[in-house]
């Protein structure tokens, strides 16, 4: 997405909504990993809780990832419509 930003020259402010989205998407993977580690630190065997906890961990993920594509479309498909 970086690269296709770049070479069709979107705006600054495009380039902030941009970088925005993909550094959600990477702050949502830390925070997840995080609530893994932390569920395996305090838990030895199967927990539903447990299970919960991580499942809603890689969902925030999910979500993060569609809103970065849901940006990446609304900001570069016009530009991609005129360039065909």
């Amino acid at each position: 997405m970086i690269l296709i930003s770049f070479l069709l020259g979107i705006n600054s402010l495009e380039w902030l909504f941009i970088i925005s989205a993909i550094f959600f998407v990477l702050i949502t993977e830390v925070i997840n990993t995080a609530i893994e580690y932390t569920v395996d630190l305090f838990t030895d065997s199967y927990s539903i809780y447990a299970k919960h906890a991580k499942d809603l961990g890689a969902l925030a993920v999910l979500l993060a990832s569609i809103y970065a594509v849901i940006i990446g479309m609304i900001i570069l498909l016009p530009y991609l419509i005129q360039l065909f």
